[in-house]
């Protein structure tokens, strides 16, 4: 291989990971957190999306868990975000979460 052939492989085999995620997420389940689990729903995978959107996939559908993701258009996370049972009208915290989710950028 000369000289040339070898660059234009090395430009290619790096751009071929330009605009993916390295990170696949999270998982993470309600049996891992217990009460303090904020979903409805039983597990999921917490990832970070361009950097700074923060999101909670499960069944096939991306939920929004910080501003920077309601902003890119994900799903809102209302109809699966529990309510805390101690506290009437008030979800349970989701700050963990989106810790989680952020450590994936």
């Amino acid at each position: 291989m000369n000289i040339r052939t070898t660059l234009i492989v090395v430009i290619l085999f790096a751009l071929s990971g330009c605009g993916q995620s390295s990170s696949s997420g999270l998982e993470v389940s309600k049996g891992e957190f217990g009460e303090s689990w904020p979903f409805t729903v039983e597990s999921g995978v917490v990832d970070c999306v361009d950097g700074q959107a923060a999101i909670f996939k499960t069944g096939g559908t991306s939920y929004q868990l910080n501003g920077f993701a309601r902003s890119s258009g994900y799903a809102p996370i209302d109809p699966i975000w529990r309510e805390n049972p101690e506290i009437p009208g008030v979800r349970v915290n989701i700050g963990s979460m989106i810790d989680l989710a952020l450590e994936q950028c």
